[in-house]
């Protein structure tokens, strides 16, 4: 429950700051900001933090590791749906499975962070070229 109001507050203050910090910087370093540093800690928060925790709490086979990972991995390729193109949430998928594994077997979101902003990071340089 903390994770998702972190995650929520993180969210909330990014948006706010959002226009005076455009205005600051170039936007090229707000998206970069945004890419790298804002969307991996909301998202590893909010989709390791509330769903994939969650998810391992129940009973069953949503309760059981690859379940949550994969639903986990489903409804983060879902929420990217929202923001970009159906090709960019299939692609998402990938690193999510990944990202949800390592959280599995180490549990930490720390670490999803890194990864998560990493695999921005990559896709940044690969759609850049």
């Amino acid at each position: 429950m903390r994770a998702g109001l972190i995650a929520i507050c993180i969210a909330v203050a990014a948006y706010a700051l959002a226009p005076v910090i455009t205005d600051a910087l170039s936007l090229h370093a707000v998206e970069l900001a945004k890419s790298l540093l804002v969307a991996p800690v909301v998202e590893e928060l909010f989709f390791r933090g509330v769903v994939h925790s969650r998810l391992r709490a129940q009973p069953g086979l949503l309760g059981r590791p690859w379940s949550a990972i994969g639903l986990t991995a489903a409804c983060f390729a879902l929420a990217h749906l929202a923001a970009a193109s159906a090709g960019h949430a299939v692609l998402v998928i990938a690193p999510a499975l990944a990202i949800g594994w390592v959280y599995e077997r180490t549990r930490s979101i720390g670490l999803c962070i890194a990864l998560h902003s990493a695999a921005n990071a990559i896709w940044i340089c690969f759609w850049s070229i």
